[in-house]
């Protein structure tokens, strides 16, 4: 029998629309012994769009992944494509936690050889290239690109089902991508619409990376402490 595992999604964004959006949406997609709670920060930025914001947020986060691991939490999921504060929250904590960017970009590695990345605005396609290349996996990568909306405008689910189905058409029709992953926290829910139109595989960044978390936490893993994440003893807080 799987023990309860507890796991906090933070949304690293002041703006509180998305929490209720949040915890609705994953309600019935977890197992029955997982607890998602989910919180936002109320002095980091309206939304995460720029280096800068993410740079803002990144210490937030970092102090409530601490504070997580404290409170018995037994993973952190943080819920920005950015993954503000990700490499420093693993050197802090021996729970595993886990960015929707990386997460979902590698899971898209696993079930696809051409992948394209759609989010919002036009700097998308730059920040995303350099995404995939620290990460090793840009040779993989066909296609970035973003919408033209801002990341609180998501709420409006008919034109960004829109947008999104004409921006992976693109991908897939004229540079040949075989998976799509979604770069936004904020597109949760539109992956199945997608994948009706274009009987391809895409990516839910939020979803993915929460029953990645459970998987985690049930399995006893996390991030190993021999090598990256190993802080010398006369820095450790």
């Amino acid at each position: 029998m799987l023990k309860m595992s507890k796991i906090l999604l933070v949304l690293p964004v002041s703006t509180k629309e998305w929490i209720e959006k949040t915890r609705n949406y994953l309600l019935n997609l977890t197992l029955s012994n997982t607890m998602v709670d989910i919180i936002n920060l109320p002095a980091a930025p309206e939304s995460i769009e720029t280096f800068y914001d993410s740079a803002l947020a990144a210490p937030m986060v970092i102090d409530a992944v601490v504070k997580a691991e404290k409170m018995g939490y037994n993973a952190v999921v943080i819920g920005c494509f950015e993954d503000p504060g990700l490499h420093a929250s693993r050197e802090l904590v021996s729970i595993p936690v886990l960015g929707i960017g990386e997460t979902s970009i590698i899971v898209a590695s696993l079930i696809g050889e051409r992948i394209a990345v759609i989010s919002t605005g036009q700097n998308s396609r730059a920040v995303y290239e350099r995404k995939m290349m620290e990460m090793g996996l840009n040779k993989k990568l066909v296609y970035s690109g973003g919408i033209e909306i801002p990341v609180l405008k998501l709420l409006d689910e008919r034109l960004v089902t829109k947008l999104l189905i004409g921006e992976a058409k693109k991908a897939v029709q004229k540079f040949g991508a075989d998976v799509i992953v979604l770069g936004c926290g904020g597109m949760m829910g539109l992956y199945m619409k997608i994948q009706r139109v274009l009987k391809t595989s895409v990516i839910d960044p939020l979803l993915v990376t929460v029953k990645m978390a459970e998987a985690f936490s049930h399995l006893g893993l996390t991030h190993s402490k021999a090598w990256i994440y190993n802080i010398p003893k006369h820095k450790k807080r």
